[in-house]
């Protein structure tokens, strides 16, 4: 270890100002330091990374250090080693050029990188990656319980393609919204989820902070009579076919699975009652503001009436004309009054149910003998709208006896018996 020279106390120190007498009592310590080293000359190139690269800059330096000798030839021993020293810092270079490109995400080619590197952006790619794809390519039971880290990478080792497209989504979600701040932002997240068809938020003053109130209506899918959020999804009655939740239909059911393993939200305990409600809630406690509660409740219907009168063209069954109509005009997925189809404060007007009338093949005419809403209300029929309220929603489910829930009747004129 070098040793710092001695210092020298020197006393009688000049004065601060010019022209002042020294001060005998003023010293100061001094030490007189070793000239600095010689720069070192640096004559290599540092963008130097390949083999032939390599082998010039040693080629050069071994001409340079022996100018008198003008023939090189493979065979010679200086030429051997020079080459074995360009393989090995190629072979160097190379490794650590990887080694830094995996510390990017754009560059990164191990599987293992790209997960870690997305994690840190909040990207959770277990609950994003393809799960039928994963099973089926990685030959895993289909009751596999949890899919884990190592099960992801093993299937981009598979299939780059879709870790390509995990680099490519993982960037674009930092600026997706998915806190909820809004009352529009209440809408979009929760009719993100399978079960609801559609939402409506409004603010509302319950102490001294704003709580959201989020009115739902659910998808066609859950076989009740009437859909409710507190309804339990299960039924206990011998008669009613299939595993728990027996009142959904597999295919929504299948889907509430995967919009649930997609975004890490667990689905209640087989013990507990599963209803609407608690599948909702675990989303809005991880999306909604600290401080803001969000309360659900049921979508408030605006339930209705009309006749519906068409003549058949001739060469068409009144009978299959009927049940056509009737299917046009259900509320099962895809009918005219399919729960969601029709949005809140959505008016009903007389000409759309004339124009999907009109549409299906074999009417010739359609006019509506009667047409309004249940309740205190006058008949629409000469206004041809029906209103509906800024949190209600047109609703005619025709069921059997729920005439509450809306009613219709078609009849059938013209064409053909039968």
């Amino acid at each position: 270890m070098a040793e710092l020279p001695p210092a020298e106390l020197v006393f009688g120190l000049p004065g601060a100002k010019e022209g002042e007498p020294a001060c005998p009592d003023c010293g100061e310590r001094r030490a007189v330091l070793p000239a600095p080293l010689p720069g070192v000359a640096d004559d290599f190139d540092w963008a130097v990374r390949d083999y032939d690269s390599f082998r010039l800059f040693m080629m050069h330096e071994l001409a340079h250090r022996s100018p008198a000798r003008s023939r090189w030839t493979p065979a010679d021993m200086e030429v051997v080693i020079v080459e074995l020293l360009a393989a090995a810092l190629d072979r160097a270079s190379d490794a650590l050029d990887r080694v830094q490109a995996e510390r990017f995400l754009d560059t990164a080619r191990r599987p293992e990188s790209v997960r870690r590197l997305l994690q840190l952006i909040g990207y959770d790619a277990k609950a994003r990656v393809d799960r039928q794809g994963l099973v089926s390519l990685l030959k895993l039971p289909d009751d596999t319980a949890a899919i884990t880290d190592r099960h992801v990478e093993d299937y981009w080792r598979l299939d780059p393609e879709a870790m390509d497209e995990a680099r490519a989504e993982g960037p674009r979600l930092i600026f997706e919204q998915r806190r909820m701040v809004t009352a529009d932002d209440h809408v979009a997240l929760l009719e993100e989820h399978p079960i609801v068809a559609r939402a409506l938020a409004r603010p509302v003053r319950t102490s001294p902070w704003t709580s959201m109130l989020v009115a739902i209506v659910l998808e066609t899918g859950i076989k009740q009579d009437d859909p409710a959020l507190d309804l339990p999804l299960h039924s206990t009655d011998p008669t009613v076919e299939g595993d728990p939740p027996n009142l959904v239909d597999l295919t929504l059911w299948q889907q509430v699975e995967a919009y649930h393993a997609q975004h890490a939200l667990p689905l209640p305990a087989s013990n507990e009652t599963l209803t609407a409600r608690r599948l909702l809630r675990g989303l809005i406690e991880r999306s909604r503001m600290v401080g803001t509660e969000v309360f659900l409740e049921d979508a408030r219907p605006a339930s209705i009436t009309f006749t519906l009168s068409v003549r058949a063209k001739r060469g068409h069954f009144r009978s299959e004309l009927k049940q056509a109509l009737e299917e046009v005009f259900s509320a099962d997925e895809g009918g005219f009054f399919e729960p969601g189809r029709l949005d809140f404060g959505q008016d009903l007007y007389a000409s759309d149910i004339i124009e999907a009338a009109m549409a299906v093949e074999g009417v010739e005419v359609a006019g509506l003998n009667r047409f309004r809403r249940l309740g205190p209300y006058p008949d629409a029929l000469a206004a041809g709208v029906i209103e509906a309220g800024a949190d209600e929603y047109i609703q005619c489910l025709n069921r059997s006896g729920e005439p509450q829930a809306g009613f219709r009747r078609i009849l059938v004129n013209g064409g053909e018996l039968g």
